[in-house]
């Protein structure tokens, strides 16, 4: 992702410094990649203040945000970020939103050293990149999904396994009793399957029926 970042920084004009920040469950962000400290700094800002294009991007109505140093409106709109911005030596900062099947997945902050505002292609080519950034963690997230979902059903196997050789229980019955344990115990069929697995004990020490 921060090969990304550097070749669009070279590929759209004008711009200088890049990020990119997800949204995770619960709606907090987590920074995944920056082209430096400037980069670093502005999502710093923005976040703690809780104000900027990025902040209104990823959860307002409007999927590309610009704010333009000097810009009477942009200054009222945000009073905390807007002095900041220009402190940075940026002139536009330039917020737009990752989205994948209709999800929002993040956005990826732009920031102008020199210019007046980004110009028409800036716009066209910053949301070519943002959604190859979104399709590129939505097939990551997915990849991992996919990792996971084969490793819990092997970790539940090689449990269910030891059951059926300990208690003489058939696969289903062995299944079965685990998923009860589970549900009984709010605890995950992984994590049951698990302490199985590792210590060859099952929570509470119950026994099949």
């Amino acid at each position: 992702m921060e090969a990304l970042l550097r070749s669009s920084t070279q590929a759209v004009p004008g711009v200088g410094h890049m990020s990119i920040t997800l949204l995770e469950r619960g709606g907090t962000v987590r920074p995944l990649a920056t082209t430096g400290d400037v980069a670093r700094r502005l999502d710093e800002l923005q976040w703690a203040l809780r104000e900027g294009p990025s902040v209104d991007a990823l959860h307002g109505d409007e999927p590309i945000v610009g704010l333009h140093a000097g810009c009477p409106q942009d200054a009222a709109r945000w009073p905390e970020l807007a002095p900041r911005v220009d402190a940075l030596g940026l002139c536009t900062v330039l917020a737009v939103r990752m989205a994948w099947e209709r999800k929002t997945l993040g956005v990826m902050t732009l920031g102008c050293d020199t210019g007046q505002g980004p110009a028409p292609e800036t716009i066209v080519l910053a949301t070519a990149f943002a959604a190859h950034a979104a399709a590129t963690v939505a097939l990551a997230r997915k990849a991992e999904q996919l990792e996971l979902a084969m490793v819990t059903r092997q970790e539940i196997g090689q449990a269910v396994g030891i059951l059926m050789e300990r208690y003489g229980l058939t696969a289903d019955a062995a299944f079965a009793y685990l998923r009860r344990l589970s549900q009984n115990g709010n605890v995950k069929l992984r994590d049951v399957a698990d302490q199985l697995r590792l210590t060859g004990r099952l929570p509470g020490e119950e026994w099949p029926s």
